[in-house]
């Protein structure tokens, strides 16, 4: 497979596009994020108050009628660059998922955002 073939099949551009996304410390050691978000032919401003930046993205799916369980996580940096593979499930249904950033936080949204199209095609 070469490396486009596997981008295309793990990390698809779908129903679900990432725009902007920011976040700040909330209150008791959460924190808010909020994203613009494109679902299919809709943009959209969410937020959602989380331990973290994975639990707020999971949340906004699930607000947004995409809900993606992470059952199983690995990341790893290569040359400055972290790559973030998910398991991912939602109705019984799993699919690997991958995502690539800076940060393992964006290579993980990355990976959310990728899962959940990857999820969506096979429902």
């Amino acid at each position: 497979m070469t490396w486009q073939g596997f981008a295309d099949e793990y990390a698809p551009t779908g129903a679900i596009r990432l725009g902007s996304w920011s976040m700040e410390t909330a209150r008791e050691d959460l924190v808010t994020c909020r994203a613009t978000i494109a679902f299919s032919d809709t943009i959209m401003s969410v937020q959602a108050t989380a331990s973290g930046p994975i639990g707020a993205m999971t949340s906004i799916l699930h607000d947004i009628g995409a809900p993606v369980q992470i059952v199983r996580l690995h990341q790893r940096e290569v040359d400055g660059t972290v790559t973030t593979f998910l398991l991912c499930e939602n109705d019984g249904r799993q699919c690997w998922a991958y995502g690539d950033g800076a940060t393992g936080d964006e290579a993980s949204l990355n990976a959310l955002i990728a899962g959940a199209n990857r999820l969506l095609v096979a429902g």
